[in-house]
């Protein structure tokens, strides 16, 4: 078993770059596979050990739902209520969605939001107050339409979990989960990894490694800004293959976890691996069938950290594991490893994901045929494009002129635009792989489209 991990990392290595790893997995309360490998930080060479800290991103979903579903078991509140009953200053731009979202449609990605993962570098600290914003975020889909991922749904779930119990997310999580399990927990604006056996960050293109800043701000932790590490992981997936308890201490009822995995919306389109079907989402955690056995799962990806964490509800057995590169093919190779090995169906070679990662992930622009263009712009024609923009949802960016193109500042991004006629420019943002798309009307305004993250058009007024 030691040489297919070994084979795939080096695989991987080989074509993409990789820093390093942890990866558990248990089964029948026994540990099967517990490794780390590589290194935390790659100019120092220091090693990961199992009390290295990763960030484990959109994993820490599984968190809210779960401190969600104990406030459901106290009767605070039910999956079902709708969320403007429980906090009556919740708003959104569709009214009727507004009067009628639950916190499961929060939960599950079907309130008819798309992303809007770009302003969430502008509001980084203020939870409230991006839960404030999203009454203005345009609908991309009819409520309950169809399972459309979204983040700013899960800060705002955190923040009602905040409302019915006067306690911050982090406090929840550390009273309600980190200390009942005996779980590391760090988060995302509140604990500086400075000086702490913390893996850094890296991403790869063409196979070579480097070091990208670390995500900052706590508002939006409830989606995703949990820290910790491989025995604290363990010790989570113990928990789950025993649906809620661990060491006669449980943390939530048998019924609450039960609704936790229970399907709520489809998700379309194809897993990574071919014997991956029937994908659904639940409550934090996607559902499938693998190879013939019911898998509950999910992923986060962040800047320079890739993370799994999933079980077979009747198998008694789970997995966890985070790699601190991104870009790579390397957390769905180790999850389907891992997934073998809880079957005892490993294969002799997994380069198979490999090759279809490369074939199927785009890491550049989405740009048209008409796109591909970078036509002159004076600095004297730049004067109708500079100036601040402004959305009540997003706030308020900037375009500049600098050599010779359009620079748009916006939170912490600062992205160079090409010119792609009169009033239209595109850009593309390499870390999360988003092309912008700016057209500029007669009257100077700005409508912004952002395409794998909001697929609605934004508008944006001048108001300087």
């Amino acid at each position: 078993m030691e040489q297919i991990f070994e084979k795939t990392i080096a695989q991987i290595r080989e074509s993409f770059g990789l820093a390093g790893g942890i990866m558990v997995a248990v089964k029948d309360d026994k540990v099967i596979a517990k490794e780390c490998f590589g290194e935390a930080d790659i100019k120092t060479h220091r090693p990961i050990d199992s009390k290295t800290i990763f960030q484990i991103a959109s994993c820490s979903k599984a968190f809210t739902t779960m401190v969600a579903g104990q406030l459901c078991d106290e009767g605070k509140m039910t999956w079902d209520t709708p969320v403007k009953q429980l906090m009556p200053q919740f708003r959104m731009m569709d009214k009727y969605a507004e009067e009628h979202v639950t916190p499961r449609d929060m939960g599950c990605h079907r309130t008819g939001l798309c992303r809007h993962d770009v302003m969430r570098t502008f509001v980084r600290e203020d939870r409230a107050d991006l839960v404030r914003r999203i009454a203005y975020f345009p609908p991309a889909f009819t409520f309950r339409e169809k399972y459309s991922y979204q983040n700013q749904m899960y800060v705002a779930l955190g923040y009602l979990c905040e409302q019915l119990t006067g306690k911050t997310w982090e406090q929840l999580l550390k009273e309600r989960i980190g200390e009942p399990l005996g779980m590391d927990m760090y988060f995302r604006g509140v604990d500086s990894m400075e000086g702490k056996n913390a893996a850094l960050p890296y991403a790869q293109k063409d196979g070579t490694l480097f070091e990208v800043p670390e995500v900052v701000g706590k508002a939006s932790n409830p989606c995703g800004g949990l820290y910790t590490n491989l025995d604290s992981l363990e010790r989570w997936i113990r928990m789950l293959t025993h649906g809620g308890e661990l060491d006669g201490k449980r943390i939530i009822s048998p019924e609450g976890f039960a609704e936790l995995i229970k399907p709520n919306v489809c998700i379309p389109g194809k897993s990574a691996h071919p014997q991956e079907l029937q994908k659904s989402y639940a409550l934090a955690w996607s559902t499938a069938v693998y190879k013939g056995h019911p898998i509950v799962f999910h992923s986060g990806s962040t800047d320079g950290f890739n993370s799994m964490v999933g079980f077979f509800p009747e198998e008694n057995a789970a997995f966890a594991l985070s790699v601190n590169t991104v870009d790579t093919p390397a957390y769905n190779c180790l999850k389907y490893i891992l997934c073998d090995m809880l079957l005892d169906d490993v294969q002799d070679d997994y380069s198979f994901l490999i090759e279809q990662y490369q074939r199927s992930v785009n890491l550049g622009p989405d740009y048209s045929e008409e796109e591909k263009v970078d036509l002159p712009l004076s600095e004297e024609e730049s004067k109708r494009f500079c100036g601040h923009f402004y959305n009540p949802g997003y706030g308020t960016m900037e375009f500049v002129y600098k050599d010779g193109h359009l620079c748009q500042l916006y939170g912490l991004t600062e992205e160079v635009f090409n010119r792609v006629g009169d009033d239209k420019f595109v850009g593309f943002e390499v870390m999360d792989t988003r092309t912008f798309r700016a057209n500029f009307t007669e009257d100077g305004n700005v409508w912004m489209r952002l395409s794998t993250d909001a697929v609605c058009p934004i508008f944006f007024e001048k108001v300087q």
